[in-house]
């Protein structure tokens, strides 16, 4: 597709109105399910289309992503002819990711659906009565902590996901995962969750009692609607392409031989964590239970991710002083923050994984070749943190050549707007309403 500006063809990155306000960011698969801040698809779609057409990337090429998430890039890769490549240290985020990004067989896909549709109905009716009998509770293999779902709603979820785990064996985990992701949404719908949280809060008692979700019609109603996407999404991608998402650290992405090849990516668009996960969009939060009842993963494992994500409690990298000096920025952040007895520590460890990062990339980009870091400004003891230019001043110490910085609203995302810093009642801070951005070359050979 060629770019176009209102005047013109655009020669520029700076002729993009990068706001998108009003655009459809559910189109295709990226509508099979939803994740906290995530980046539109607009961003990776003007950039790939500008970059496919002044020749700095070919079709064929290979698009990499240390920060998948849902799987934004990887879809906008198949799209435009290109293979995918990522890595996400939440494996909820890895299933979201291929299973957005892989096109499958419709004829085998339909198959699957009226293999796992059978006689669902009169089974779930079954698992009710048996419920309100009292002759079935929740399995121990369920690790869902209590309080959070109404019981009956729960056993029928779990009944859902035996069948999926049945479809698996007949027709592969490649379609089962579809099926997953269905149960995953139809969990959040099904929970006492509040509606519009990226961390777990629950709605308040008095609506809980009158939480009563019809599990079938939520999951059916949304196993068509994401059908229709896959389908349409199918008959646009070349099957022949391939996706890779690594259940992987990105901060350690090329030290494992079976995650991501040095020199292998020809471009990297990216949208790194705004900031620690505790404090900030909490990924694992919001996965949690969805994987649990839909993703086979356990409750250890996904009370982890937060705690694995850049920033957390978990971080095994030692802070370096040199930060401060490779970035004037983050510098003058660390002193301000010192000052007032602010979150400097916090601050330090972030800033020192997302460095971590930024030297993996440059490890795995082609030499020349450009990355888009798509970031925002938070602020931290009401400190703005300047991520746009600590992104840009650490990636040029290490050696990557800027080239431009893109300024852009955000009229809809789910991430927070306002926090309490001081837990004070009342008391508010702004933290994220824009972002930027960031375009730079990897180093020369």
């Amino acid at each position: 597709m060629t770019l176009t500006g209102s005047d013109g063809e655009i020669t520029s990155l700076e002729d993009i109105d990068w706001t998108f306000e009003k655009a459809d960011t559910q189109y295709l698969t990226h509508g099979l399910h939803g994740y906290p801040a995530r980046m539109i698809p607009q961003i990776p779609d003007a950039l790939l289309d500008y970059y496919l057409s002044n020749g700095t990337i070919e079709l064929g090429d290979t698009v990499y992503d240390p920060f998948s998430g849902s799987g934004t890039t990887a879809v906008e890769a198949r799209l435009h002819g290109l293979h995918a490549e990522a890595n996400d240290v939440n494996p909820f985020a890895c299933l979201l990711s291929l299973s957005k990004s892989i096109p499958l067989d419709l004829v085998t896909l339909n198959n699957a659906r009226e293999h796992l549709l059978e006689d669902l109905p009169s089974e779930l009716e079954s698992v009710r009565t048996q419920y309100q009998n009292g002759d079935l509770t929740k399995p121990d293999e369920l690790e869902i902590r209590d309080g959070w779902f109404p019981e009956e709603q729960l056993l029928e979820l779990w009944h859902i996901r035996t069948r999926i785990d049945d479809a698996s064996e007949e027709f592969g985990e490649l379609y089962a995962r579809f099926f997953r992701v269905i149960l995953s949404y139809t969990t959040r719908k099904v929970s006492y969750q509040r509606n519009g949280e990226y961390k777990r809060y629950r709605m308040p008692t008095e609506k809980r009692e009158d939480h009563n979700p019809d599990v079938f019609g939520i999951f059916g109603k949304k196993l068509k609607e994401n059908i229709n996407l896959m389908r349409e999404f199918t008959e646009q991608v070349d099957d022949s392409l391939s996706t890779t998402i690594h259940y992987a650290d990105s901060r350690t992405a090329t030290e494992n031989e079976d995650v991501v090849e040095p020199n292998s990516a020809d471009i990297v668009i990216t949208s790194p964590p705004y900031g620690d996960h505790s404090t900030t969009v909490a990924y694992g939060q919001y996965s949690q239970d969805p994987a649990i009842v839909a993703g086979e993963h356990g409750y250890d494992e996904m009370k982890a991710v937060d705690k694995n994500g850049l920033g957390g409690s978990n971080s095994t990298l030692e802070p370096m002083s040199d930060l401060e000096e490779w970035s004037p920025s983050f510098g003058a952040i660390m002193d301000a923050l010192r000052e007032k007895d602010g979150r400097a520590d916090d601050a330090m460890v972030f800033v020192r994984d997302y460095y971590e990062v930024m030297k993996e990339v440059a490890k795995i980009l082609k030499p020349g070749q450009p990355v888009a870091w798509v970031v925002a400004n938070r602020t931290m003891s009401r400190i703005n943190i300047p991520t746009h230019l600590i992104t840009r001043e650490l990636c040029e110490h290490i050696g990557y050549e800027h080239e431009v910085t893109l300024p852009r609203e955000i009229p809809t995302k789910t991430l927070p707007w306002e926090n309490a810093p001081e837990n004070v009642e009342g008391v508010k801070g702004e933290l994220m309403a824009n972002e930027n951005i960031v375009i730079l070359r990897s180093p020369s050979a």
